[in-house]
């Protein structure tokens, strides 16, 4: 009897201890905890001296928009382009620039990887928030000098958007959509209210329009625009040279005016600067985020004229940067606007980039009240004549021309859609289909 009372103990143990390890492993295999890469100590000086003008010409954000706490939208409908709200937002680009400088000038004293409610500080409406908007994914090593000068970390994480909440007016966040990880950034000033001042300042309503799982902002109110005209000037490659390429002492022109260093290549055709070095050109394809932050590490090397320019296309191994102008984007016929940059595990191996650039503002006239089209205009045409899965964005940007004679440049505006991965005027889309070509 007493043997089998001990097996039976014996038993109900290791069935104990069974039960207790399977508990043990689910918890270990779900658990997901609010965890911390590395902090900063409060009152650890940020560091001194630093100029990021270059980085953050190269990091023009699309937009910031407002949302008040308990606003309500519509919901979006699968397959098409919702129109959800009507928000308050800043496109203007100079403005977008001095958002971004207000947060570069903070000083981090904390910073925070966490895993835990994403879906709650920014997947809806229950708070007051400024969200800042980019087209393509960044990594946040990106953005390190700028927000959290923490040099002992490698850490990184992606984001899209970066959030400031009202009720925690010390905290940058750094979120991509839909991922569970983001980055907590605490500093020591209220940089909410600091942005949101300039925010209240430059505000215009926008429509936010729901489009294929992102949301747009686009300019309903299109009157009073107009067509200006800059003189401009050539792009000095003497100090472009000396900035990117390596060997700085040993930089040679040749009569065409190529210039070398014996590794990479640099050379004016037409209005373009193009960049190369054939050593580089039999690595393999980088991912799209890898590839923007290759990009615009080797953009800050040289490329510091005082232009912005924004990432719209983030493909494996391609990168392309718009001029920004006001509260929109440029684009161009002849490359004259556009910066792009092919890479590889081998490292940047092709880059055009304009020759000329504006200089002095001229004179402006008017756009006829029937020289552009009207978005609902736009979206109906769409809805009726392409497939929406490949449409990514619809913009009302500029087309940059180049008058030879004057040595001038206009800037017009127009509507372009990204459709297939690149922006294309809504004009000549709408000439290919009605001709029933194939985009």
């Amino acid at each position: 009897m007493k043997h089998n009372k001990k097996e039976t103990m014996k038993t109900i143990l290791l069935v104990f201890l069974v039960i207790s390890s399977i508990a043990l492993s689910y918890l270990i295999t779900t658990y997901q905890p609010d965890y911390e890469i590395f902090t900063r100590k409060s009152g650890q000086k940020a560091t001194e001296g630093k100029n990021n003008s270059a980085l953050l010409n190269f990091l023009t954000p699309d937009s910031i928009a407002k949302t008040d706490a308990g606003a309500r939208e519509e919901p979006p409908v699968k397959g098409s382009i919702t129109k959800v709200a009507t928000v308050n937002a800043v496109k203007d680009r100079g403005k977008l620039k001095e958002i971004l400088s207000v947060l570069a000038k903070s000083e981090s004293t904390e910073a925070r990887v966490k895993s835990v409610g994403a879906e709650e500080l920014f997947g809806n409406n229950n708070k007051e928030k400024l969200t800042i908007n980019y087209s393509v994914t960044l990594e946040s090593s990106l953005v390190k000098s700028l927000l959290f000068s923490e040099e002992n970390s490698n850490v990184t994480v992606e984001f899209d958007t970066i959030v400031l909440l009202k009720e925690k007016p010390d905290t940058i966040y750094l979120y991509k959509k839909d991922d569970k990880n983001y980055l907590q950034i605490t500093v020591k000033e209220k940089v909410y209210d600091t942005v949101n001042a300039i925010f209240n300042e430059n505000k215009h309503e926008y429509g936010k329009y729901s489009l294929n799982n992102k949301f747009i902002y686009v300019k309903e109110k299109i009157d009073n625009l107009t067509i200006d005209e800059y003189s401009i000037e050539d792009v000095n490659m003497n100090k472009l040279a000396r900035g990117i390429f390596d060997k700085k002492d040993n930089i040679r022109v040749s009569s065409n005016n190529e210039m070398t260093d014996g590794y990479g290549i640099l050379k004016p055709q037409g209005n373009r600067i193009i960049y190369t070095n054939p050593s580089s050109e039999d690595g393999k394809e980088v991912d799209a985020t890898t590839a923007v932050t290759n990009a615009i590490n080797f953009l800050e090397l040289g490329y510091n004229e005082d232009i912005s320019y924004q990432v719209t296309t983030a493909l494996e191994g391609i990168t392309i940067l718009q001029q920004t102008y006001k509260d929109s984007i440029v684009f161009s016929k002849d490359g004259s606007a556009e910066i792009t940059v092919e890479d590889n595990t081998n490292g940047i191996y092709r880059l055009t980039s304009p020759r000329r650039i504006s200089k002095a503002y001229l004179s402006s006239k008017a756009l006829g009240t029937y020289d552009i089209e009207r978005i609902e205009y736009i979206i109906n045409y769409l809805y009726k004549h392409v497939e929406l899965q490949s449409v990514d964005d619809i913009v009302l940007g500029y087309e940059k021309s180049y008058n030879k004679s004057k040595n001038t440049c206009r800037y017009i505006p127009a509507w372009y859609i990204k459709y297939n991965d690149r922006y294309v005027s809504f004009k000549s889309l709408k000439e290919a289909v009605d001709k029933g070509e194939r985009l």
